[in-house]
């Protein structure tokens, strides 16, 4: 049995001898443990591109060039 089959275990163990009432109190703080470990976990969700970018792709190389071409003179005034 790994160390974490056991945690869940005694988990449920502890669970067994806890009054009815307290179980909701128990609920939330779970819920709210897996709500800020949601937070810390980066989301990388794929984006479809379609019209002009039909066909294309573009890694992180491409990226940062394109916004170097972009946003490399903002700011500056012209003479």
């Amino acid at each position: 049995m790994t160390a974490q089959e056991q945690m869940k275990r005694q988990i449920i163990t502890l669970l067994d001898t806890l009054p009815a009432e307290r179980l909701e109190e128990v609920t939330d703080f779970v819920a709210f443990l897996r709500t800020r470990h949601a937070l810390h976990q980066p989301v990388y969700t794929p984006v479809a591109l379609g019209g002009l970018w039909f066909g294309e792709s573009a890694d992180e190389t491409d990226i940062a060039e394109i916004r170097q071409e972009i946003w490399g003179s903002f700011g500056e005034q012209e003479p």
